[in-house]
């Protein structure tokens, strides 16, 4: 067990290593094969007009988001890390309370094949949206419904800013792993309900609440790993699409705006950091996974 906790824990690294030197060799040859443009308003290339060969010709003279947003390289990524791992922080957090009470509640209703059964339907048509669908959802709804003759709005549907204006993209980046979390949690607890030592509790008349949280949620810990581990690895994949949709100038969205000015170095650098997530998550919910199986 250690060693295959061992293995998979250096696997990471590696992948982070292979990837870097992939993308380092390849990414500058792909930005020579298409022009620069303007991903977004205030992120765009200095220009100049130099005489090339007789011939007068715009030059990029820079081309960087760092110099794009007056700052230096590391404060620039260093701060979109934070900004990214706060809304992946609280997606995992939102994912173990939400989740598990919604996991809990469809365990619940195992012997009713209605209401179970269209709970469960409906984790798993929000488990299959993309983030960045219920992103652009999310502004369109808040949008029209906060809009009044005020001009007001319910919450802010654009910008970085741990207030108000973290809610509708951690909402977004949740949905994902607070579904999969549901659906293994209640798959694990469907089946502890049923086993002869929960039998044995009700007929003694216990609780409910204390065969729950004695007896039965134990059980179900271990899965939650391995639920919020593949949660969130969808939301690191809708991660870029949902910061530059809010604007939140995290990893993802520094990512997209390499792309679009030819900063290979920022690019590389984040996307390295994505893969670090997703290998990470990865790894935990592999490890999770043998640790999930329920003995009787």
């Amino acid at each position: 067990m250690i060693g295959r906790v061992a293995l998979r824990v250096a696997g990471i690294p590696v992948t982070m290593l292979v990837v870097w030197a992939a993308l380092a060799a390849i990414t500058p040859i792909a930005m020579q094969q298409y022009a620069q443009y303007a991903p977004r308003a205030g992120i765009s290339c200095v220009t100049r007009v130099a005489t090339v060969a007789g011939v007068p010709t715009i030059v990029n003279v820079g081309c960087g988001l760092a110099d794009a947003y007056h700052l230096t390289f590391s404060e620039l990524v260093v701060d979109a890390m934070f900004r990214s791992l706060a809304l992946l922080l609280g997606a995992g957090v939102l994912a173990l309370v939400l989740g598990t009470l919604l996991g809990v509640a469809i365990a619940l209703q195992r012997h009713r094949a209605v209401a179970g059964g269209a709970v469960m339907g409906a984790t798993s048509l929000l488990a299959a949206v993309p983030s960045f669908f219920v992103a652009y959802f999310l502004q369109i709804a808040v949008i029209v419904v906060g809009a009044g003759r005020s001009g007001g709005q319910l919450l802010p549907v654009f910008g970085f800013g741990y207030d108000a204006h973290v809610v509708l993209p951690l909402v977004a980046i949740s949905v994902p792993a607070v579904m999969y979390t549901a659906q293994l949690t209640a798959t694990r607890l469907q089946d502890v309900l049923d086993a002869d030592f929960v039998t044995t509790a009700n007929a003694k008349g216990l609780p409910t609440r204390w065969i729950m949280g004695v007896h039965v949620l134990p059980h179900a810990r271990p899965v939650l790993f391995e639920a919020v581990g593949s949660g969130l690895r969808v939301s690191v994949a809708s991660l870029p699409i949902v910061e530059y949709l809010f604007n939140w100038r995290g990893i993802g969205q520094l990512a997209i705006e390499a792309v679009a000015v030819h900063d290979a170095a920022v690019f590389v650098f984040t996307a390295v950091v994505l893969v670090a997530l997703f290998a990470t998550l990865s790894a935990v919910a592999d490890l999770s996974r043998p640790r999930a199986l329920y003995r009787a």
